[in-house]
């Protein structure tokens, strides 16, 4: 639709308007509208920037450019001379990632907008660049609490360029603060209102009917259709049946001449400029002018920016560009190249990404070494500013072009290896794989082992994924290929091999990491250094090694500062937090984690991010702050999500699954992933189903799934980071199952960690001390004392942690072991310990943990009247609920054969032969209470 013919939207600009107004008043979005070619998108956006201007705020305009001559981040280049700021802000310096990167741009249109309000419209989104829409993404979750209001304008349905192109776009649809907008058709009465201010007077009733049926609403459709039937002899012919054939038919009245440069503009794209259009074309700009004149007058070209002309909209363009023959469409773009590097060799970076495309094009002409060339400058450009997808599709095209190359200056693998690191550092880890492979089948060909040893240690900082297992492979050949030959090479193939070694494949052979950081020590290499301190790490994850992985982390952050190097600097403050958390100083801790934000901060990488509040939502449910830590929880999971960090899913349902049982929530969702988990994960996996269903309730199915875990309990690798969280889920497991034959393996296994919390990563939520563990199996196995001793541990750690649940929790358990052990002496104690378990999971809002602290607490004094003792009393209580031995073994976590014992003593003191007696008389006595 032209920007001078707008009609109808009420509906869209109402809407649109609203998000203005929410803007001023600080609360910001992105609205993604999508529509059919022609649907009037571009025309939409350029009416809301009217409006916007006219109260008052701030608007900026960047569009995409169709087609692979468009350089990264041009859009975003518009938006900041927009606002006077200079493009090369997009270059990004030595050290800095792309989300510091993005940051600052981020920065810049929130000041931009902290006055009346910014609108930002992004048109033609379906043909944007990928580092382009990530940068998007990033402003869509920053964007509520500013006065901003970006637009984004996208083809329904349109094939995009890059495959990652949709996914991106897809997570950005789900940001909290994007809204979908579907531009339809234009309602009968809006179709007539166009047509007449197009025609200058009403249509034809048949017109208009024909018009209507042929073009379903699309605005742009209408527009050419009642232009084409305006024009002289269109009587004689029938109305064209689609937006692509009304623009062919318009294209068939112009002058032969001004056709013939209308297609020679389109190789140039749908913006260009008459003299570089005159360079193509072999002739005088002035005639260029001339011969548009009449393209001009019949809305087929307008103004662009500055001095350039566009096509009036996209789909002129390529109809243009789709009626060139394959021989003159290569020789126009071999002219565009040549014009491009006579006239702008001062600013030849400009226009690289254009200069390459053209070369590209025309390769097949006899210019491919210079299309080589140029692409893999382009492609250098694109890494140097951070732009990974970018630079990766370039080094895609450069390997297109080999074949054209016989003796091309660059091997195949090694432009594989490059487009690898590319592809790792966009997230694309099975990407990048794919191509080290390649890379290193066709470096075992060539008998170049330094590419195949290159190959194995591109993807870095892995171990779960399922890619580990083949670098492992990979590491083993090339070390044995290499045989010395390269030191450096070497050390990092050690310290990869170490790192990819799966916990649940075995152990990786003795000494491995030793031998790593000795041979990157010995080089001196910082790469090798990392990649062999991680392999140590990885190798010392057993908690009786948490004051070894205390001094690796020093060294990596040290080894941070010595290389300017942020990011090894994280690894280092990563480790540190995860031993002074299981070694329960909270004091070094906090301070570990503000060192380790700071560093973040600087960095803004999304896994960083993610895994720091991660670390704040664990901290918040360590401390009862439940609502805080969801919603800490909720934002690490989208900020996971947002950098493709593959276990921020699965990490999110283990903090559901910790989350739940202490606030009473539900754990359905937590259910259905867990056995889809299991379906693909290790066996071992069955034993978070389980834990999963006694905390449901579904003891009879828990104890199924655990039976088929407890003959492989000894599997369990110790030196797997979720080692300890496997003991003391295992021991909950035991004592909530009634499998006290399990208690003494499992108590002597957790005894030598009873001054430790149970934590797998303090990025992943804590069990508490292990000391609450070891005081529970202590009175499974009726040993009272250590149980005391357990508890006592338990309660002291638990403050030192500043845990208040896990106190609670701990004195409920003080109060059952006092009542376990029938000491007169001890009810007033046991009464003391619940009341103030109770107080504070009210205050917490910890409802599982009060009802069953009130329940003890209730029994106990009714007890005190009673002639039974307060266990017994708490015994009888459940026989009237007509449970088990073995059920009432379970809930109280005691062994069969003490409730057994009980049971006996009850029918004793009360003179009672029968659990029905029982029954009778604890209903008597609550009525008499």
């Amino acid at each position: 639709m032209d920007r001078d013919v707008f009609v109808g939207r009420d509906h869209e600009l109402g809407v649109l308007e609203r998000h203005l107004a929410d803007a001023r008043a600080t609360d910001g979005g992105l609205v993604l509208v999508d529509g059919e070619p022609g649907m009037g998108k571009t025309a939409l956006g350029h009416e809301l920037t009217r409006r916007a201007r006219a109260a008052g705020m701030v608007t900026c305009w960047g569009a995409c450019w169709e087609g692979e001559g468009a350089p990264a981040y041009r859009p975003w280049a518009q938006i900041l001379r927009g606002l006077g700021a200079a493009p090369d802000r997009l270059l990004a310096p030595d050290g800095e990632t792309r989300f510091r990167l993005f940051d600052e741009v981020v920065g810049l249109l929130r000041a931009a907008a902290a006055g009346d309000g910014m609108l930002v419209v992004l048109d033609d989104l379906h043909w944007a660049d990928v580092p382009s829409m990530r940068l998007l993404q990033v402003l869509a979750s920053e964007v509520a609490g500013c006065r901003l209001v970006v637009v984004g304008l996208y083809r329904t349905g349109e094939v995009y360029p890059h495959a990652e192109l949709a996914r991106v776009l897809r997570a950005i649809r789900r940001e909290r603060s994007t809204t979908g907008m579907r531009l339809g058709g234009l309602l009968p009465g809006e179709v007539e209102q166009l047509a007449t201010r197009t025609l200058d007077r009403p249509p034809t009733d048949a017109l208009l009917r024909a018009v209507e049926r042929r073009a379903e609403g699309n605005p742009l459709f209408v527009l050419e259709l009642v232009r084409l039937a305006a024009t002289p002899g269109a009587a004689d012919r029938s109305l064209p049946a689609d937006v692509r054939e009304v623009i062919a038919r318009r294209l068939d009245r112009m002058p032969e001449a001004t056709r013939r440069v209308l297609r020679q503009a389109s190789v140039l794209g749908r913006e260009f400029s008459v003299s570089l259009l005159a360079d193509v074309a072999g002739a005088p700009a002035s005639d260029i002018v001339d011969l548009l004149e009449e393209a001009v007058a019949q809305d087929l070209v307008v103004a662009g920016d500055g001095h350039a002309l566009r096509f009036a909209h996209a789909l002129t363009q390529e109809v243009a560009y789709g009626e060139l023959p394959g021989g003159e469409r290569r020789q126009l773009h071999q002219r565009a190249a040549e014009a491009m590097e006579a006239g702008h060799r001062q600013d030849a970076d400009l226009f690289l990404d254009a200069l390459a495309h053209h070369l590209r094009q025309a390769a097949t002409l006899g210019g491919a070494e210079r299309a080589l060339e140029a692409t893999l400058r382009a492609a250098r450009r694109a890494n140097d500013q951070l732009a990974y997808e970018h630079a990766a599709f370039q080094y895609g095209q450069a390997l297109e072009l080999l074949p054209l190359l016989p003796r091309a200056p660059v091997t195949r693998h090694g432009l594989l290896l490059e487009l690898a690191r590319c592809q790792f550092r966009a997230g694309a880890v099975a990407d990048a794989w794919t191509s080290c492979r390649a890379a290193a089948d066709l470096g075992r060909t060539a008998g170049d082992v330094v590419a195949v040893a290159e190959a194995a240690v591109v993807i870095r900082g892995l171990r779960h994924d399922p890619v580990c297992e083949e670098i492992h492979a990979l590491c083993r050949e090339a070390l044995t290929l290499l045989r010395g030959r390269d030191p450096v090479l070497e050390a990092r193939l050690l310290g990869q091999l170490a790192v990819t070694a799966s916990p649940f494949a075995g152990r990786a052979e003795p000494g491995l990491s030793e031998r790593a950081l000795v041979a990157a020590e010995a080089t001196g290499d910082p790469d090798a250094r990392l990649l062999a301190l991680q392999a140590r790490h990885a190798d010392l994850l057993n908690p009786r090694y948490a004051h070894e992985r205390l001094s690796l982390g020093e060294r990596a952050v040290q080894l941070g500062r010595e290389s300017g190097r942020h990011d090894y600097a994280v690894w280092g403050h990563t480790w540190r937090i995860d031993a002074f958390f299981e070694l329960s100083r909270r004091v070094q801790l906090d301070t570990e984690l503000a060192a380790f934000a700071g560093v973040v901060g600087h960095l803004r990488e999304p896994l960083s991010l993610w895994r720091l509040t991660m670390i704040q939502a664990s901290l918040a449910m360590l401390e009862g702050r439940y609502a805080e830590a969801s919603a800490l929880a909720d934002q690490a999971l989208a900020i996971g999500r947002r950098g493709g960090h593959q276990e921020a899913d699965a990490l999110h349902m283990v903090f559901l699954d910790h989350l739940a049982p202490q606030i009473g929530g539900s754990l359905e969702e937590v259910e259905t992933y867990v056995r889809r988990f299991v379906r693909n994960g290790p066996f071992l996996a069955r034993g978070w189903l389980a834990s999963v269903l006694v905390n449901m309730g579904r003891l009879d199915e828990a104890a199924e799934v655990w039976a088929s875990v407890v003959p492989h309990l000894d599997s369990f690798p110790p030196y797997a980071d979720e080692w300890l969280i496997n003991l003391t889920s295992s021991a909950d497991l035991c004592i909530r199952l009634n499998r006290p034959e399990l208690a003494p393996g499992l108590y002597a296994e957790l005894l030598p960690f009873a001054d430790r919390q149970a934590i797998g990563g303090a990025h992943t939520p804590s069990d508490g001390p292990v000391a609450l563990y070891l005081g529970k199996l202590a009175c499974v196995l009726e040993d009272w004392a250590a149980a005391d001793t357990h508890l006592q541990m338990s309660l002291h750690l638990s403050a030192a942690m500043c845990s208040p649940p896990f106190e609670a929790m701990t004195r409920v358990e003080i109060a059952r072991l006092l009542l376990a052990r029938g000491l007169s002496a001890g009810i007033r104690e046991a009464d003391a310990h619940l009341e103030a378990a109770i107080q504070t999971a009210n205050r917490l809002g910890m409802t599982p943990l009060a009802a069953e602290a009130t329940g003890l607490l209730t029994g106990l004094r009714r007890g005190r009247s009673s002639p039974l003792s307060p266990r017994e009393h708490e015994i009888a209580a459940l026989v009237a609920e007509g449970l088990s031995n073995r059920l009432i073994a379970t809930r109280l976590h005691l062994s069969e054969r003490t409730v057994e014992n009980h049971v006996r003593s009850i029918f004793n003191k009360l003179g009672f032969d029968s659990r029905a007696r029982v029954a009778a008389w604890f209903a008597s006595s609550r009525h008499r209470d």
